[in-house]
């Protein structure tokens, strides 16, 4: 992938510790984050929370770490720290069970016990591991995070919705020919 001029200056200038292009980031991707996190059925507090956290760890690779991107660009490199993020809050906010309490009328919390994969699951675990990285995460994007073709175009560097089409269907062919249906 090709790095725009500006792509490449803006880094430079997060790597300097430059705080009106941090503040260009947080206000260019704000609203695109904010969409993205509402896929996964977060709340608007939890959301901007976790952007917030997104933002400063992402400052802190620039600065303390110096981060080139070379594969990626700005947006993609943040969204990839906020999907850290939000599944970091999925696994601090563990679901839990009220049941009620045989010698008391109160109740106590339990844990819900995780469930064994299917076979079923399994080979698609399996198929998915042996298609390419980009198959992978379009699928993923697609189906597991329930985005349309037009979210997937604004979250990834696809030029535009026929790819995305065209490069989908050719995953689904594959991942068919692995799991053997």
């Amino acid at each position: 992938m090709s790095k725009s001029i500006n792509d490449i200056s803006l880094q430079e200038e997060l790597r300097n510790g430059n705080r009106n292009s941090l503040k260009e980031v947080y206000v260019t991707y704000r609203s695109d984050f904010l969409k993205y996190a509402f896929t996964y059925n977060i709340s608007e507090t939890d959301a901007l929370d976790i952007y917030h956290d997104t933002i400063i760890a992402f400052n802190k690779s620039f600065v303390i770490n110096k981060t080139v991107l070379e594969k990626s660009s700005v947006k993609t490199y943040l969204f990839g720290i906020g999907k850290n993020k939000i599944y970091n809050h999925f696994k601090k906010s563990k679901k839990v069970v009220l049941v009620k309490d045989q010698k008391e009328d109160g109740y106590d919390s339990i844990s819900i016990e995780s469930v064994e994969p299917t076979i079923e699951q399994i080979t698609l675990s399996n198929a998915l591991e042996k298609i390419s990285k980009s198959c992978k995460t379009l699928l993923r994007l697609f189906y597991f995070r329930n985005l349309d073709i037009e979210e997937i175009l604004r979250v990834t560097d696809y030029k535009d919705a026929n790819t995305i089409s065209s490069h989908k269907s050719r995953c689904m062919k594959k991942l068919k020919e692995l799991v053997g249906k």
